[in-house]
């Protein structure tokens, strides 16, 4: 996967139409996703006081992205949403890091103190889409390595978790998570608890 980043400024009367145009389900998204099917999918995050978004785009591959970026019609739409806003920044291009991964679990040390508690910020479904995100990408890779794991996620959704709190079934998506994406599992749990 690949994730291009760009930062937005919007004048404040122009948030709710700026949203609605690029988040999800929003119709540049689907415009794009017309015209290339390397970009999956785009998160738009508000800064918690300003009027300024990161909104971070996913495509396949940084290969799938460059090819897009060929396209006059993909071009267009790029610029048609900087317009949008007062003044943008790209940031650019990230890749997750590789590591050594064996059988679909990191090798990745963790503190004693695991499990962790994921962060109060963060919501249950988005903890939910971030682990069926995790559980798509992992299948799209290399699904016999990971075939453990997916396994463990799918026997989870299986069994009837009407019993469970809604902080028990937090840490259980964050353990999760951390079959599959270790790094993000640590990014998203409190820190006092991997203290």
């Amino acid at each position: 996967m690949f994730y291009f980043v760009t930062l937005f400024n919007v004048p404040a009367a122009a948030e709710e139409t700026f949203v609605r145009g690029l988040g999800r389900g929003g119709p540049w998204l689907e415009q794009v996703r017309r015209i290339t099917p390397a970009l999956v999918g785009a998160d738009l995050l508000r800064h918690q006081s300003w009027p300024v978004f990161l909104c971070h785009d996913i495509w396949t591959a940084p290969e799938g992205y460059a090819q897009a970026c060929g396209s006059q019609a993909v071009r267009q739409l790029l610029d048609a949403r900087k317009q949008m806003a007062a003044s943008s920044f790209e940031i650019g291009g990230f890749i997750f890091p590789k590591l050594t991964e064996t059988a679909g679990v990191s090798n990745a040390r963790w503190p004693q103190t695991w499990p962790g508690r994921p962060a109060g910020w963060l919501s249950t479904e988005q903890l939910e889409d971030e682990l069926f995100d995790a559980a798509v990408q992992a299948t799209r890779e290399n699904a016999s390595a990971t075939l453990a794991a997916l396994a463990r996620i799918d026997a989870y959704f299986a069994k009837d978790g009407r019993s469970m709190s809604e902080k028990q079934h937090r840490e259980s998506l964050l353990e999760l998570l951390r079959l599959l994406r270790p790094h993000l599992a640590e990014l998203l749990a409190e820190p006092s608890s991997l203290s």
